[in-house]
């Protein structure tokens, strides 16, 4: 097992990725991520909520309110002093900003804060309200947790579980704002959202929810570890539909030359070797985490144990964590093949190339490290999760007139599905 000082060095890693105007970048600035990613970001919030660091998530909010775009979206990354470019529409963006709004005001009490935060806390509910399609009921996405059109476009599992939690968490600060019609439109918006998510998303034959449904009502079902989404966001308790999605993915997407599950089965949907920066065949640590997080949940200690003498072996020399360790012959097979060699792309190459992060497993290297993430993941597993929403999405859906009543309350009423 990872050692107890690992927290204290996860915690100071993340509070070096702050910048002075309080944004928070997703790796080192001589790294491959100089970018401050809102989604990274938050995570990091919530990690550093967990040492009362509430003035520094606090910061990186107010950073927010500066950057966002109009009517509550978020870009993909924010790129200060450096080439830009980003994305637009990942749609799992702002209603995660809603979460970590909420987590810091939760954590700290600052109701101060949350006054300071009600515009932008509106603005991004009802963004996300907007967001949600008129003929299926759920939130269509070009690109979500991988940043990849070609595996995510559609009504994919990780943006709608964050839509839904996003929205119950927008509720709670509606109630603590005393705004009863925002507080009961939006609770209502995210049951509707979760009650479609379990219509459409579940996969009955396979027992477990799967990644994508395209538009044309194809059902992508590639094994991906965002199919925990669920139960990563606190929405969905059944503790057997989570049993059989970790079987599915031990079952495919563990790595067993060196342990830790890869994010998917490399070429089965994706086949651009650009989505394999880095190496192919590559473990991803902090997904790893979240299993290990669930298999204590279940109480499956072994495999709890296998996860976390993976994140032993694969921790660098300064206990960082890496967000991929690829074996050196993938490593070598991606740079044959990739074709986007940009600044940030060679420094990653530089330093593996040049020794610079050396790990207890033989044959491996280490890309993007340390990813702020994959160390608030591990604070996070360690120090508490937000908490678990199900009590309010238990309640069954009220009557049409009712739903038409409430919308009618929170939006104008062009925009009540």
């Amino acid at each position: 097992m990872p050692s107890p000082a690992l927290l204290d060095r996860s915690l100071a890693i993340i509070k070096g990725l702050q910048e002075e105007d309080g944004g928070i970048t997703a790796t080192l600035r001589d790294d491959v991520y100089p970018y401050v990613y809102p989604r990274d970001a938050v995570f990091m919030t919530m990690a550093l909520n967990r040492f009362s660091e509430f003035d520094r998530s606090k910061r990186f909010y107010r950073f927010l309110t500066k950057v966002r775009r109009p009517q509550g979206e978020f870009y993909q990354r924010y790129n200060r002093g450096l080439p830009y470019v980003t994305n637009e529409h990942e749609l799992d963006t702002t209603p995660i900003v809603l979460q970590g709004i909420y987590d810091t005001y939760s954590q700290s009490g600052d109701r101060q804060f949350l006054s300071e935060m009600w515009s932008l806390v509106q603005e991004c509910a009802n963004f996300t309200c907007r967001t949600i399609d008129k003929d299926r009921g759920l939130v269509f996405t070009t690109n979500s947790i991988h940043e990849t059109r070609e595996l995510e476009e559609g009504y994919e599992i990780w943006t709608n579980s964050a839509a839904v939690k996003g929205l119950l968490d927008a509720s709670r600060m509606a109630e603590a704002m005393g705004r009863p019609e925002l507080q009961e439109g939006w609770l209502l918006r995210a049951r509707k959202l979760y009650f479609n998510l379990l219509e459409q998303l579940y996969d009955p034959e396979r027992g477990c929810f799967m990644k994508v449904m395209r538009r044309s009502g194809e059902r992508v079902r590639a094994p991906d570890m965002s199919q925990l989404a669920p139960f990563y966001f606190g929405i969905c308790e059944k503790t057997d539909v989570l049993e059989r999605t970790l079987k599915v993915l031990e079952n495919t997407l563990w790595n067993s030359p060196i342990g830790g599950f890869n994010r998917f089965e490399d070429f089965e949907i994706v086949h651009d070797w650009h989505w394999y920066t880095g190496g192919t065949g590559a473990s991803w640590p902090f997904f790893t985490i979240w299993a290990a997080g669930f298999y204590r949940q279940l109480g499956i200690r072994e495999k709890q144990e296998a996860c976390f003498r993976f994140l032993d072996s694969i921790l660098t020399q300064d206990s960082f964590i890496a967000e991929k360790v690829a074996p050196v012959a993938g490593y070598e097979e991606w740079k044959s093949n990739e074709l986007e060699f940009g600044d940030r792309i060679i420094n990653g190459i530089r330093k593996i190339d040049g020794n610079v992060h050396n790990m207890k497993a033989p044959g491996y290297v280490a890309w993007a490290s340390p990813l702020g993430w994959a160390h608030a993941e591990y604070i996070l597993y360690e120090k508490g999760r937000p908490s678990n929403a199900f009590e309010l999405l238990k309640e069954p859906i009220p009557s049409a007139p009712k739903i038409r009543r409430v919308l009618a309350a929170l939006v104008p009423s062009r925009l009540i599905r």
